[in-house]
Order: structure tokens, then C-alpha cells, then sequence
């Protein structure tokens, strides 16, 4: 099977927003890209089969927990994982079910 990464609008959207803060935050998505590949389901399951992963953010030295926050929708057995959202754990709390499940029936996910 060939993985394939798909970042959604709203996922680019978000990198762009971050990036302005957090340079290094491709050569961070990079390693999650190989992580996720090696494992899809390497995150934490949170319903609907849309799972949450922590991601080191090297522009700030503080590991996982000060890291960044990305939601993925993986369905097991087909080729397409799409990232959904990243978000820096310092700037917001949690994102809710209704937005995740929002944005993958406006992508035609759901």
C-alpha cells in the first residue's frame, strides 16, 4: 500500500499562520510525514476515525509538550490520510469535534 498525505485548505492555512512564528516548522512536518507513512494510526484515536498527534516544534526547544497539535482523518486500508489541522498547543486550548467533522464534510471527506 502507498500512503498518501493529503494537507486540506484549512491544514495549509495554518501552517502559513505558523510559519511566520516558527521557521522550522517544515523541516517539523517533514518528520511527521515519514512518521505517518511508517504509521498511519501512530497517533491517538478521538472518534470518527480522525486521530490527534503531538509534534515537536524545533523553533522552540520545549519537546512535545510546548510542541504543535495535528489532527488527521485516516480511514484503515485506503491510501489517503488527510492532515486536518495543526495547531500550537500554547495558543490554543482543544479543537472541537464540531469543527473537525465540519471541515471534512466540507471537503467532501464525510
Amino acid at each position: 500500500m502507498s500512503l498518501t498525505i493529503i494537507s486540506l485548505p484549512n491544514f495549509a492555512r495554518e501552517v502559513k499562520a505558523l510559519h511566520k512564528r516558527y521557521r522550522k516548522i517544515g523541516e517539523d512536518l517533514s518528520k511527521l510525514r515519514s512518521q505517518l507513512i511508517a504509521d498511519p494510526k501512530a497517533g491517538v484515536p478521538i472518534g470518527d476515525h480522525c486521530y490527534k498527534i503531538r509534534l515537536a516544534n524545533r523553533s522552540v526547544p520545549t519537546g512535545k509538550s510546548g510542541g504543535f497539535r495535528v489532527v488527521y482523518y485516516y480511514l484503515d486500508g485506503h491510501e489517503d490520510l488527510y492532515l486536518i489541522s495543526i495547531d500550537s498547543k500554547s495558543d490554543l486550548e482543544n479543537i472541537s469535534d464540531t469543527k473537525i467533522t465540519d471541515i471534512l464534510k466540507e471537503e467532501g471527506i464525510v
